[in-house]
């Protein structure tokens, strides 16, 4: 008898191995994909809630072929987690044996071996859980890149794509009482239809890189809450709630002890509250960052919050705090932190960053190109540090694919509904340098009408690129002109320019001055006018070698040419320089390009400009510090740092760090 069950079952292995039907001889080597359930709504509020870490030391596996999913291959299944019991079990992976990580931690970070790679990496954690039956238990991970499949005790509980964004799954009915097995898979790979997409101008750091936590929660439980003055009615706030079901009648009490308010309130018939209130706090700003503790409970639970109330808002061609004129005085950073590789996700990088950036006499920072961890925006409410928070729709995204367009929406809808209710972000961005199509028009509206329907206290924006080919003609006439009418320039190089100039009929004694109007559609739709521009670094290598005239020449001319260049849109509205900037590796001194002193000189020369210019009335330099980029690989300078920080890696400051000090402190008091 059992003779004959083993010839049966290593009859139908054989067939199934040697099959001529190819489905059958292909399901031995891939399966069909199972269903990896979506997360859940977001759960806000989330530091008052009952937590319990799994932050710190978790065990990694690299799978580059994919072979630790169930549906690989017959070779697979990760998530079974088998172990040894007699010695004689062939298994090809052990998690407890395997290398060790930090999460939150970027794995491309921790090992030097996978410092470039591109693919999945298996996470394992082992924890201790005595589930309750009147609660629902979530896993709840702060941003994870990119694409994220989790597995608990061997069970699929879901998948998610983006990277970035927090998101929660409800575990309950798969953890055990005592020790629990999570195994997360992490994908840092990106391709043509990801959110951002393949090709980026910083590090692809993989793993979980944010907080990890397992929350408890009610069966009925507050979902998330909004709270934020009204930009006309300084004495009004909207208050807005959820609860997880479409339930009615709840009872609902707003608290805020030190204004001495307490209301009730009932939700809708699908578990909403939406109302007025009337309140007279002092306004947050960035000399008075007022935070007040908000507490708001339910007959179940009590969740609370501290929330400055501030108004901002655009009015023309200027920028309202508290009915206050405001420019932005501002630096654009990335989310790594000062002395430490890979990204920076807790309370203490950001409060190091932020301090150090407070010296430039900021008042403002744009948090580049993809949302960081929600650490940011609690130390820059609490530091007085007004944001620009944005999802990475970047350069060219694959605008028609409708995948595409759910990663985004779910990116910015995330990061709106976890910092609502941050003082400190008064700007949401959709994009940075994408460029022009109907296509992309239609996205990018699409994200800002999503960003309309949660939160519409907030200005709305997108890093542009602007310039025509008949606007970059004209710079060449005009440094043309200039190179004419320069001492210093070579016969040679005047002949050159002469030249230019007869063939565009300019006589010698003319005067000519490079201007650009802003004219992206896409303005129409935002609140601020944002505008990328690199005059004194790329610029001029678009013109070299049109041109015959050697790239040094051209730049000392940009530079003669930069304070009478005019900025302008043709909409009227505010316009913020979201990036200018020049690379530098610190310690290299002399008056070369990637010298200190180049640097220096270039911000020199674009504040001069900038502040000739009555439209702007902000800016963000590019950038606070320098970060690790693939697209950067030149030996002894770079070596893959996109190196236009103001500080190096670690923390030293360069020559460009004290002209935009003294800029801002002395210089840019409109």
């Amino acid at each position: 008898m059992i003779s004959r069950i083993f010839f049966f079952f290593l009859a139908v292995f054989t067939i199934s191995l040697y099959s001529e039907d190819k489905s059958d001889a292909d399901s031995f080597f891939e399966r069909e994909a199972p269903n990896y359930p979506s997360p859940d709504n977001l759960i806000g509020w989330i530091d008052s809630r009952q937590i319990t870490t799994l932050n710190g030391e978790w065990s990694y596996i690299v799978d580059p072929m994919n072979n630790g999913l169930p549906e690989s291959s017959f070779f697979g299944g990760f998530p079974k987690n088998k172990t040894q019991k007699t010695g004689m079990e062939l298994i090809e992976y052990n998690f407890d044996t395997a290398a060790k990580i930090q999460i939150p931690g970027a794995w491309n970070a921790i090992d030097k071996k996978l410092f470039f790679y591109r693919g999945p990496v298996w996470l394992y954690k082992k924890f201790n859980y005595q589930p309750k039956k009147e609660a629902i238990t979530h896993l709840y991970i702060e941003g994870s890149n990119f694409t994220t499949k989790i597995f608990i005790n061997g069970s699929i509980i879901g998948e998610f794509e983006g990277g970035y964004v927090p998101f929660n799954f409800d575990i309950s009915k798969h953890l055990k009482n005592g020790e629990n097995i999570l195994l997360v898979q992490t994908d840092n790979t990106l391709n043509q239809s990801s959110v951002p997409t393949q090709k980026t101008d910083w590090w692809p750091w993989g793993g979980i890189v944010g907080d990890v936590y397992i929350v408890e929660t009610p069966k009925k439980f507050i979902q998330n809450a909004y709270l934020q003055l009204n930009p006309e009615n300084f004495f009004e706030a909207l208050f807005k709630l959820e609860m997880n079901q479409e339930l009615s009648g709840q009872r609902i009490v707003l608290e805020i002890p030190e204004l001495q308010f307490k209301d009730e309130f009932i939700t809708n018939t699908v578990g909403f509250i939406r109302e007025s209130i009337i309140i007279a706090p002092r306004l947050w700003s960035p000399t008075d960052p007022k935070l007040y503790k908000v507490i708001i409970s339910s007959d179940q639970e009590i969740i609370s919050d501290e929330i400055g109330f501030r108004s901002i808002k655009v009015e023309g061609q200027n920028i309202y705090l508290n009915n206050s004129e405001i420019q932005f005085k501002g630096i654009a950073m990335h989310s790594e932190p000062i002395g430490i590789p890979g990204p920076a996700f807790s309370k203490e990088h950001f409060q190091d960053l932020l301090l150090m950036a407070k010296d430039l006499n900021i008042n403002f920072i744009r948090a580049a190109h993809y949302p960081y961890t929600r650490h940011l925006a609690k130390v820059a409410d609490r530091l007085g540090l007004m944001l620009w928070e944005e999802v990475p729709v970047y350069w060219n995204i694959d605008w028609d694919n409708s995948e595409t367009l759910n990663i985004a929406i779910n990116q910015i809808k995330r990061l709106v509904q976890r910092d609502q209710n941050r003082a400190s972000v008064v700007v949401w961005s959709v994009a940075n340098e994408t460029p022009l199509s109907s296509s992309r028009m239609k996205f990018l509206n699409t994200l800002l009408s999503e960003i309309e329907a949660i939160d519409s206290t907030r200005l709305t924006t997108a890093a542009l690129l602007s310039g025509s080919e008949e606007q970059f003609k004209a710079l060449v006439l005009v440094l043309a002109l200039q190179g004419v009418k320069s001492q210093w320039v070579n016969p040679q190089e005047k002949a050159i320019f002469q030249f230019i100039l007869d063939q565009a009929n300019i006589p010698i004694d003319s005067e000519l001055n490079f201007s650009i109007s802003i004219d992206d559609p896409l303005g129409k739709s935002v609140d601020l006018i944002s505008y990328n521009e690199y005059f004194g670094w790329y610029y001029v290598t678009f013109f070299t070698d049109q041109m015959m005239i050697p790239e040094g020449t051209l730049r000392k001319l940009m530079f003669e040419v930069l304070p009478n260049i005019k900025i302008s849109s043709v909409f009227n509205k505010p316009i913020h320089i979201s990036e200018f900037g020049a690379g530098a590796k610190y310690g290299n001194h002399s008056n070369k390009i990637w010298s200190e002193e180049y640097q220096a000189r270039l911000y020199r020369h674009q504040l001069e400009m900038l502040s000739n210019n009555p439209q702007i009335k902000g800016i963000s330099p590019w950038v606070f510090k320098d970060f690790r980029a693939m697209l950067r690989p030149l030996p002894g300078i770079q070596d893959f740092y996109n190196r236009k920080g103001l500080i190096d890696e670690n923390g030293n400051k360069k020559a460009a760090f004290d002209v935009l000090a003294d800029f801002y402190e002395n210089k840019w008091n409109k």
